[in-house]
């Protein structure tokens, strides 16, 4: 009995250390439409610590789960209902803690909001268009009284002075300018002096300057035209070379996610049976800013690969 007691007080510490190590598991990310208005359950099997914002200047909003593992749940979900065009869930690792990412792909710029169950077992994730102030002061036109005509203390300027129309006054751009002096006319000097007045030089003709045209560049949208294979490779063709994409490999079951970015976006969600190479199909999803493309595994493991660009977009090469 003096042996059993220390061995089952070890087995339990064991079990409490193994219990605390393990993270939470990512149960669901599912969407519910209600009319109009779409909102997404995220339910986990414990208690979720969790943040969330909306990223300024883009169409995407995050929630981040702190210690929770999201193998369970599919990496890209297609919505296009609501605000929502479609959810990506990936894992990622903030100062060695494990993170699930779930990032919300929308159709325009929205604020966020989510609340939670009292277990924290489930949240609910809304969305909202941010209210847009506008000024409805109205502009208030201030009476500009009539300016008076130009006085001299100069008897032989009054008929002249009289004749020059008054100058009305520049519309105010609230900055302080010094107030405009009288200027007396060259002509109405000579004539006062009785000198002769020397004709007004001719002004010449000023040709219309003709603007040059600015060629504006125009960005194709992006698109996959095909997804083909060789004998030992995948290729991935799009119409225009791929200058900037991210390729993550994820288990359980086991896939390659390839996200392509483009300026422009012009792609309809499509699945392809590839058979080949331990591949069981490529399944092709869409968002605002890039086009997704999942590589399924019809056995366990994603055999050795390389990823590399070509002129007509990716080649995923298997040695």
């Amino acid at each position: 009995m003096k042996k059993t007691l220390p061995a089952l007080i070890l087995f339990i510490l064991l079990g409490c250390m193994n219990s605390s190590v393990l993270a939470a598991e990512l149960l669901d990310v599912t969407p519910v439409v209600a009319g109009s208005t779409v909102s997404v359950e995220i339910s986990a099997d414990i208690a979720m610590t969790y943040t969330f914002y909306a990223i300024p200047g883009q169409a995407r909003a995050v929630v981040d789960i702190a210690e929770a593992d999201p193998e369970k749940v599919e990496p890209l979900i297609v919505v296009n209902k609501g605000m929502i065009s479609s959810i990506s869930v990936d894992k990622a690792q903030i100062s060695g803690i494990i993170v699930s990412r779930i990032i919300f792909n929308l159709v325009s710029e929205s604020g966020i909001s989510v609340s939670a169950t009292p277990d924290r077992k489930r949240l609910t994730v809304t969305f909202g268009t941010p209210s847009v102030s506008q000024d409805n002061s109205k502009t208030k036109q201030d009476a500009t009284p009539d300016p008076k005509p130009v006085q001299s203390s100069d008897t032989s300027l009054k008929n002249e002075t009289a004749a020059v129309p008054p100058r009305p006054e520049e519309d105010s751009l609230e900055i302080d300018e010094p107030s405009p002096k009288t200027v007396v006319p060259p002509a109405a000097t000579a004539l006062a002096a009785g000198t002769a007045v020397s004709p007004v030089a001719k002004i010449p003709k000023l040709e219309p300057v003709v603007p040059v045209a600015v060629v504006q560049t125009s960005y194709p949208a992006m698109t996959i035209k095909a997804i083909t294979t060789g004998e030992s490779y995948i290729d991935i063709r799009t119409n225009q070379p791929v200058t900037d994409y991210k390729a993550t490999r994820i288990s359980g079951p086991d896939r390659i996610v390839i996200d392509i970015a483009g300026k422009k976006i012009n792609q309809k969600q499509k699945t392809i049976s590839i058979k080949k190479f331990g591949i069981s199909k490529a399944r092709i999803g869409v968002s605002p800013h890039n086009i997704r493309v999942v590589i399924d595994s019809r056995a366990a493991g994603i055999p050795a690969h390389t990823i590399t660009t070509t002129d007509e977009g990716l080649r995923i090469n298997f040695p």
